[in-house]
């Protein structure tokens, strides 16, 4: 009787552990996400567009068509001594957001990334995958450069997050790495 109880109440710790996932199907690509993620139904204008809202309520986003957003960061450093020309000529210039250094020769963008990204194959497609180097701060994603051309362009597609918290991060990363594109 001891073993049968000590079976049951480890077939229950292992089924409770497990992550549930849910496969859902998009017009361009299948995905396995997190199972508590709701599908968002997006209208799009020249490109296929939707999402996913995640259990805090977060939102990742696709954009699959020839304007997907590249997830590169645009950084640009500017040299203390030129600020002083910059307002001059340009007196609503918002300085709070800016990077001023006093060497730019000493710094590199990647310096101020907030950002790291490598490269995977998925489905068969060289994959740019983004993550933040700290969680909760920055953008979570996947691009894909060129997957055909349409009368607008090449095809890209792009599926990111931002700001997500450790927790949905590893979900998404895992979820982008299930992306079955259709050809």
């Amino acid at each position: 009787m001891k073993y049968v109880f000590m079976l049951l109440l480890l077939t229950l710790l292992v089924n409770c552990s497990q992550k549930k996932t849910q496969n859902l199907s998009f017009n361009n690509f299948d995905i396995e996400v997190a199972g508590e993620w709701k599908k968002l139904k997006l209208q799009g204008v020249d490109s296929d567009v939707g999402g996913f809202i995640t259990e805090n309520n977060d939102t990742v986003s696709f954009d699959y068509g020839p304007y997907s957003n590249s997830l590169e960061e645009d950084i640009v450093i500017f040299e203390r001594k030129f600020i002083k020309e910059i307002i001059k000529e340009h007196p609503e210039t918002d300085t709070s957001k800016m990077i001023i250094v006093s060497d730019v020769s000493k710094v590199t963008q990647e310096d101020f990334k907030i950002n790291k990204k490598h490269y995977e194959k998925i489905s068969g497609y060289n994959a740019k995958i983004v993550s933040p180097k700290r969680s909760g701060e920055g953008i979570t994603g996947v691009y894909f450069d060129s997957l055909g051309a349409s009368s607008l362009g090449k095809i890209k597609f792009t599926l990111y997050g931002q700001n997500l918290n450790f927790k949905n991060q590893k979900e998404l990363l895992n979820a982008i790495r299930t992306i079955k594109l259709k050809k």
